[in-house]
């Protein structure tokens, strides 16, 4: 039975995205974990077991980390599953993100690298500047930032990241590769904890704010936002 409030974003039949909020996965983890976006897709809509490659995934195109909130989109059928697929492998896809970092963030920045394993089964990902070897099983990825506001109280930073396209952690590997870790995010590099005064359990915030792409069949340009709230209670830095 469900567990979880589903919330659509957009749905037009044939592709749908759906809000992911914090502290759930997005699929079901091989050694369980919790509750997933798509056991609760499944629990509502079992023939979206046939959308993916993996009937578990329910139709979905891409994942989002734990943590991390925000846009998740799906197919309701293979064929534009396929293409939807390809074209967040490919950067078609472009995603937005919303994050907070610590530290001011005094210039736009992009950063581009490989994105890869240093080992099999590693939890954190690695930069290499240079094509690695192929056992870290990298792949190429760019992020730009530009920054929204700065909290003096909190010497932290709100984001805006472009990704493509937007590999396995990419978003806060580069983040913390360039000096700003996400403000909570132990994992890339972050000392401190997310002094969360508001919103859901999360160790930091990292919000999927958007997706943009042509769709599959008409062509038309689909915008996909998701609403999002800092969890800080003081916003004077705004």
């Amino acid at each position: 039975m469900p567990t979880m409030q589903l919330s659509y974003l957009y749905n037009d039949g044939e592709i749908f995205a759906v809000y992911k909020p914090p502290g759930v996965h997005s699929v079901r983890l091989p050694a369980g974990g919790g509750e997933s976006v798509a056991d609760e897709l499944l629990a509502l809509h079992p023939e979206l077991s046939l959308s993916s490659k993996n009937p578990g995934d329910a139709g979905l195109v891409h994942r989002l980390d734990r943590d991390t909130s925000g846009v998740l989109l799906g197919a309701t059928t293979r064929p534009v599953w396929e293409k939807l697929f390809e074209g967040v492998m490919n950067g078609a896809v472009e995603k937005s993100y919303v994050l907070l970092v610590e530290g001011e963030f005094s210039r736009d920045q992009t950063l581009s690298s490989f994105i890869g394993s240093p080992n099999r089964g590693a939890k954190k990902m690695k930069v290499y500047e240079s094509a690695p070897p192929d056992w870290a099983r990298a792949l190429y990825g760019t992020t730009s930032y530009r920054t929204l506001s700065y909290f003096p109280n909190h010497d932290a930073s709100l984001l805006i990241a472009s990704a493509s396209p937007a590999r396995r952690h990419q978003v806060r590997l580069h983040a913390g590769h360039l000096g700003h870790p996400l403000l909570g995010d132990a994992l890339y590099g972050s000392k401190r904890s997310l002094p969360l005064e508001r919103g859901p359990a999360r160790e930091f915030f990292l919000h999927a704010a958007s997706v943009s792409f042509a769709h599959p069949n008409t062509g038309q340009r689909i915008v996909i936002e998701s609403p999002y709230d800092v969890p800080l209670g003081d916003l004077s830095g705004i």
